[in-house]
């Protein structure tokens, strides 16, 4: 019992500070993966993920000395830094005393997707480091949910693998990463996972992070390899179904459908694999790409609305259409609010937010191809949140609009009114 109540306590505390340092910077927490290599440690480097509206960095370099220079460069564009470098393992307490002052310093990267027979050597390196430095967290990421084959877990079910990482590893946020749009189609997985997600957050009071894709790439027998620019467009000439999977160069459509999506399951944070390559937002020389205006407006959009999402409680979530995704429910009882709602096409997302004094409606278009019709009819103290963050009453609107692909509408009610 004891132990459980200093588990408890541990978590609550770093979720306070980590929540606590995002709400002073007022923008809902978006980190890159590996966005500036350790060849181009430099304030103009970092400076461009800050204009794409990055606000963290892994950094996955060769040494302490190269995270030093990081760390200093990323302070002065405005930028933090998730670190990870061989001695983080090796010397563990001289390193974490080096970088724990520093303000750029957002937290220590220890891995990705374990499975449970990991689970209690990164416990072990994650009290040593919480044992120096009670001010910043530890990271790791998990595996997503995406098909039968559960076997890596190293337990009998996602359920369990999830929740004795969360036993093992007190953390902020818990994380995992699902690619959605894959072959052109939406994965069948992707939302049940959400699902899970949300369920925990609401329930347990769990905040977790979700990811978007910001690449392109193949997946052979699940190894993933970026092709080359010729590579990629001659792949559709051997395109072998059983063997490869396609995730192609992300559209705006793409990106946003994935973290609205993420938003309206509650998601407390955004993360962008893989930020270097053909078809992502730097490509190999870092120069900026057509994916880097995507998410450079994507990030100004939600950024606007931090105050929404920041610190939501999720009430509830639902799907429209003739058909849902799996494991998700279908839309019923409106609130008293909400006269009318009405989707055309292939439906939307309908999420309830809480935040402060007001709730807020979110209407996600889960068709990245296509615009969906809406057909909306509210009562008079309703207003419609514009991506600028400012509200305009509901009723100087249409009733019948349309949603851009992959897009949102958001409307804000009076939490007493909802």
């Amino acid at each position: 019992m004891n132990r459980l109540i200093t588990l408890l306590f541990i978590l609550l505390s770093l979720n306070s500070i980590a929540q606590e340092s995002w709400k002073k910077n007022g923008l809902i927490p978006t980190m890159s993966w590996g966005g500036i290599s350790e060849a181009e440690i430099s304030e103009s480097s970092y400076r461009k993920l800050k204009e794409v509206g990055v606000t963290i960095d892994i950094a996955f370099f060769s040494k302490a000395d190269a995270i030093a220079a990081g760390l200093d460069a990323a302070q002065k564009a405005g930028v933090k830094l998730m670190i990870s470098c061989p001695e983080l393992k090796s010397a563990t307490e001289k390193t974490v005393k080096r970088f724990m002052n520093h303000p750029a310093l957002e937290g220590y990267y220890l891995g990705d997707e374990p499975s449970k027979n990991q689970f209690e050597e990164l416990k072990i390196w994650n009290n040593l480091i919480q044992s120096i430095d009670k001010k910043h967290y530890c990271f790791v990421n998990l595996y997503p949910n995406i098909n039968s084959n559960q076997s890596k877990f190293g337990t009998k079910n996602y359920q369990e693998y999830v929740d004795d990482f969360d036993k093992a590893f007190p953390a902020p946020y818990l994380t995992f990463d699902f690619y959605p749009i894959v072959d052109q189609a939406l994965h069948p997985r992707w939302y049940e996972n959400l699902e899970f997600f949300a369920n925990k957050y609401q329930k347990e009071g769990r905040p977790f992070w979700a990811f978007a894709l910001t690449t392109s790439y193949l997946a052979y027998s699940n190894d993933a390899v970026q092709p080359s620019l010729e590579d990629f467009y001659q792949l559709y000439k051997t395109y072998k179904p059983e063997k490869t999977y396609v995730h192609g160069i992300p559209t705006l459509a793409d990106l946003r459908l994935q973290v609205n999506s993420n938003l309206a399951y509650g998601a407390q944070g955004i993360e962008y694999w893989s930020f270097r390559g053909f078809g992502s937002p730097l490509d190999a020389q870092g120069k900026r790409t057509i994916v880097f205006e995507h998410l450079q407006k994507l990030n100004r959009e939600i950024q606007n609305l931090s105050d929404i999402f920041l610190g939501s409680k999720l009430v509830s979530v639902a799907h429209t259409g003739l058909q849902i995704p799996n494991g998700t429910k279908r839309l019923g009882k409106l609130p008293a609010s909400i006269k009318l709602l009405e989707t055309q096409g292939e439906g939307a997302i309908v999420s309830w937010l809480e935040n402060g004094k007001n709730s807020f409606l979110l209407i996600v278009n889960r068709d990245f191809k296509q615009k969906m019709k809406l057909i909306i009819s509210t009562t008079d103290d309703v207003k419609r949140v514009m991506k600028t963050g400012e509200t305009v009453a509901a009723q100087d609107f249409s009733s019948v609009t349309e949603v851009e692909p992959g897009d949102m509408l958001i409307y804000m009610v009076p939490t007493n009114k909802k």
